[in-house]
């Protein structure tokens, strides 16, 4: 039984590791936003993937092989004979969401160049990450470096 299902849903495998592959990048990139947010604010966040993201991470995957199979179904069973690709569109967009979120972590609590052009149009995490206020730290540190305070 088990070899049927799997050779009936076979077809989802690439884009259920394209997919996959996203995810754990994504992650990868949050955790090393993670890293320089401790670094720049000691004391903010520990700078440690923590299980409870590793929960949320499997959540996600489990989320994104669901859709991805209930598209392939719908394309075959319901939209047969049009010439849809649900799985691809679906799988895209995952992609896109993940890229989207990579590029939010590397450009948050990032002195570059290209990162302060990107959170013009991205938002930056580390506050709702790491619940930091950015604004009351930046206040500190003007408050605190000109002489004045």
């Amino acid at each position: 039984m088990f070899g049927a299902v799997f050779a009936f849903l076979e077809p989802t495998v690439p884009f259920i590791l394209i997919c996959t592959f996203a995810v754990l990048l994504d992650c990868y990139t949050a955790w090393s936003l993670s890293r320089r947010v401790k670094k720049k604010f000691p004391g903010a966040n520990d700078g440690k993937f923590k299980s409870n993201y590793a929960g949320r991470v499997f959540v996600t995957l489990l989320k994104v092989y669901a859709l991805t199979v209930l598209a392939f179904l719908i394309e075959n069973f319901i939209f047969e004979g049009l010439p849809v690709k649900l799985a691809n569109i679906v799988a895209g967009a995952v992609c896109f969401w993940q890229i989207w979120s990579m590029l939010e972590n590397e450009s948050s609590c990032n002195n570059a160049k290209w990162a302060k052009i990107a959170q013009r149009i991205l938002v930056d995490k580390t506050e709702r990450h790491f619940d930091i206020d950015l604004h009351e730290l930046k206040d500190k540190k003007k408050g605190g470096g000109d002489g004045k305070g």
